[in-house]
């Protein structure tokens, strides 16, 4: 349609087909044919001619990678009561396109009123270390953005350098089921206790994970208590708090509050939490529970056995540990394995922040007890088949 030049182009015949358009992607990348700024400005100036407010009125999702300080600008033409996604990637080491970005983003939220957006999705790729006043402003701005949108459903951000500011903005997202946000530093983050009243206050979460250069410390079962609030959780990772202490009925009161959560992560530093926990876990997500991430004592498995109560059903197939292992822990933490749990369960050695010596000795360790475990389900099955 554009092979002629903007000049002699058939605009009846463009907007005939704009109407048909649902998805947009633009980059302003170096290799590109047209310039997207040329293109969408001359196409805007057309919009005001003709009275259409948007160049893609029935667009519903864009995809924006930006890669010079003008890219941002293409936002506007094509943001219409229609977008539902946005999702953006603003590239490395780029100060003038994250001031260009904050202006847009700030634009945006001027416009709150003619937008219902379900999805929004932005990456800055910089350095991490730096935190400049420019990527401050950005995070403000995103935050103040997302705050205007309370029709939100999924929140994904990577990253911003505080979440002081999202701290209160997904406090108004009633509507919010996923949530996936990265911190580049925990200097300047509100104490845990703060950023969980926030979250608990989010109660149609279905997927919660937030990233962060390192765990935080030593916690108890009351920091994370009010996102018990959060019944439809299915995916929840709180490997960002760090270590967190808990007992038999902690766990229990978890998978009550919890019944469709299928996959739990914990952090693999710190102290680990009792083996006898294993079990705990498994049953008191029956039946949804499919995968855990969790630091075990092993060394104590061979106190479980031989299990003197019957094994109550459960569908936990994964297991992943970063916890430390010795030769004499490989047979006890094999048979316990056995014991809980059937053919089609795989436990798998995740390294842990702090516990990067011994990777190879550790990792062999629990190759071993892989092929034991196989060896005892093999044995187990031959005892039934006698029966």
């Amino acid at each position: 349609m554009f092979r002629h030049g903007l000049g002699r182009v058939d605009w009846s015949k463009y907007w005939s087909y704009a109407h048909r358009v649902r998805k947009v992607r633009i980059t302003d990348a170096v290799n590109v044919h047209i310039n997207p700024e040329t293109l969408l400005n001359a196409l805007a100036a057309t919009t005001s001619q003709i009275g259409h407010d948007t160049l893609l009125p029935k667009a519903r999702a864009l995809e924006l990678d930006f890669h010079h300080p003008s890219g941002p600008s293409l936002v506007l033409p094509l943001v219409g009561p229609a977008v539902r996604q946005i999702t953006m990637q603003i590239p490395q080491s780029s100060e003038l396109i994250a001031q260009a970005t904050s202006r847009i983003i700030s634009t945006l939220t001027s416009m709150s009123s003619t937008l219902k957006l379900e999805h929004f999705d932005i990456t800055v790729r910089d350095d991490t270390k730096r935190h400049t006043e420019t990527r401050r402003t950005l995070s403000s701005n995103i935050a103040k953005f997302v705050a205007s949108q309370p029709t939100l459903q999924c929140l994904i951000i990577r990253s911003v350098d505080s979440f002081y500011p999202l701290k209160q903005a997904i406090q108004v997202l009633p509507c919010l089921r996923v949530l996936e946000i990265t911190c580049t530093t925990n200097a300047h983050n509100p104490p845990p206790k703060d950023i969980i009243a926030s979250l608990a206050s989010c109660t149609s979460l279905e997927q919660l994970q937030i990233n962060g250069p390192s765990p935080r410390g030593q916690h108890d079962f009351s920091l994370i208590r009010p996102l018990l609030s959060c019944k439809c959780l299915a995916t929840l990772d709180l490997s960002w708090l760090g270590t967190v202490r808990l007992n038999a009925e902690d766990v229990e009161e978890m998978g009550k509050a919890w019944v469709k959560l299928e996959y739990l992560h914990f952090s693999s530093a710190g102290d680990d939490m009792p083996v006898d926990l294993l079990l705990t876990f498994a049953t008191s997500f029956s039946p949804s529970l499919r995968a855990l991430s969790i630091p075990l004592d092993i060394s104590r498995a061979g106190l479980m056995l031989p299990m003197a109560t019957e094994i109550p059903p459960h569908d936990l197939k994964v297991l992943n540990t970063g916890s430390p292992m010795t030769e004499r822990d490989v047979q006890p933490f094999a048979e316990l394995l056995g014991t809980l749990f059937r053919p089609g369960f795989h436990v798998i050695f995740g390294i842990g922040q702090g516990r990067s010596t011994g990777i190879k000795e550790a990792a062999s360790f629990y190759e071993k007890v892989d092929s034991l475990l196989r060896l005892i389900w093999r044995v187990q099955e031959r005892s039934r088949q006698r029966l």
